[in-house]
Order: structure tokens, then sequence, then C-alpha cells
């Protein structure tokens, strides 16, 4: 059916919809002796892209020591029914780097991404910050926030004490495992002279295990000790 008004050399639909796609078009020249109507052309409307969904939307480290770092994941997914063209990714806030999502991606309907979160504070204190994808999503750019706090790193130490042997000896031997009955490692490098020994290469939380032998002059060594824990807090 003809369109009210479309008489000029151009035409410009109004904004369509999915429901105007495989719509067809011709156009009818005429003069005072004829009329000639072209070929039909075919309308495609492309559905727009939906919205890039992130789970989770927030990522918080909570206390990460400084000089060290810590990673999360969030998980990007294309939720409508066209692909989404993902054209940069943008981090904010001290300490926050972002990788896995590189500009170019393409996400097909349902597809997934995963995006790795690190924070790596430089300096003790509270940080936050962003990551932000932006791309022809519905809902670009899609934003997570971020938030860590950097915190001093502590020295912990297990000190250690045991009576002494009754027999004639040149030392002792310090033995730690990280699971009850070992197996051990030897922490010293030449003979305990003392009967007390510091234990300073430990980590907060971590549970330790403890045996000491005696040695003599002929470097023979006893058996074990009693084993001792020490949990590190």
């Amino acid at each position: 059916m003809p369109i009210s008004g479309a008489s000029s050399s151009s035409y410009t639909t109004p904004a369509t919809t999915t429901s105007d796609n495989s719509a067809q078009f011709n156009v009818t020249v005429s003069n005072s002796v004829a009329s000639v109507t072209s070929n039909a052309v075919t309308l495609t409307v492309k559905a727009p892209p939906g919205p890039l969904t992130a789970s989770p939307s927030t990522l918080s480290f909570g206390n990460v020591n400084v000089g060290s770092s810590s990673v999360l994941v969030v998980t990007f997914t294309n939720s409508g029914s066209a692909n989404i063209n993902i054209s940069n990714v943008i981090i904010a806030g001290a300490g926050f780097t972002a990788s896995g999502i590189p500009a170019g991606l393409v996400l097909t309907s349902g597809q997934t991404a995963s995006l790795s979160a690190t924070f790596a504070p430089a300096a003790a204190g509270s940080v936050t910050g962003s990551v932000s994808v932006t791309s022809d999503a519905s809902n670009s750019p899609a934003t997570i926030t971020l938030s860590g706090t950097g915190v001093q790193p502590v020295a912990h130490s297990a000190g250690l004490s045991w009576i002494a042997s009754p027999s004639t000896v040149m030392g002792y031997n310090v033995y730690r495992a990280t699971i009850s009955g070992g197996s051990y490692t030897l922490l010293n490098s030449s003979l305990v002279p003392m009967t007390q020994y510091s234990d300073a290469n430990v980590q907060s939380g971590q549970t330790y295990y403890y045996v000491v032998t005696a040695v003599d002059s002929s470097n023979n060594e006893s058996i074990h000790s009693n084993q001792v824990s020490a949990t590190i807090p």
C-alpha cells in the first residue's frame, strides 16, 4: 500500500522494531504517459543486543598483605538474543588490575566470559575501585565495584625449648612438618647448641608440628622426640 507523504526521491522509515523485519518496499515512478514499479526490497531489522550481566556484581578482597596479591573472578554473560561486541575494559582504583576479557571479544547469546580481577596493595589502607566493560549491549558499560584493604604483614615466629639430653651431645636438630606425624623437614643448617630454637619462617593461620633429635660427637642422631604443635595466629 502507498506510504502517505513518501513522494520525494528518498525515504527514511520511522523507528523500526523487530516486528518490521521482512517488510517489503518498492518504488513506483509515473508520469503522464505511464508508470513503472521497481523490484521489491526487503527490510531487515536486527534485534538490539540485550544486557551484559555480571556475577557477582561486587568483589570484596578483604585484607591483603602489602606486597602480595589476591585474585577474584567475575563472570559476564550475554543475556540477550543478539551478539554483544566488547570494545574495552576499564579498571579504576589503586592496586587493582584486570585480565581475561580482551577488547574485540564477541559474545553470542548465552555465552559467558570470565574476568580475573587482582588486588595488589602497595600501601596500607582501604581502597575502592571498579571494572567497567564497554560494549554495544543495552546496559553498557557493565560495571562491578571493587574493594579491599592493604595491611602491613605481621612477622610471626614459633619458639621451641626442650630438656637437655642426659647424654653428652654436640647439639640438636629441629624438624618441622605441616601434618601431624610428618614427613619432617630439617630446619637448622648447623647443629643447634642450646635447648631452644626460634622458627621465623611461619605463616599466619597455619599449624606446624615439631620434633627434635640429639646428635653426638660421632654424628649419631637420636630418635625423634615427642611431637609438639604450634598454631600461628
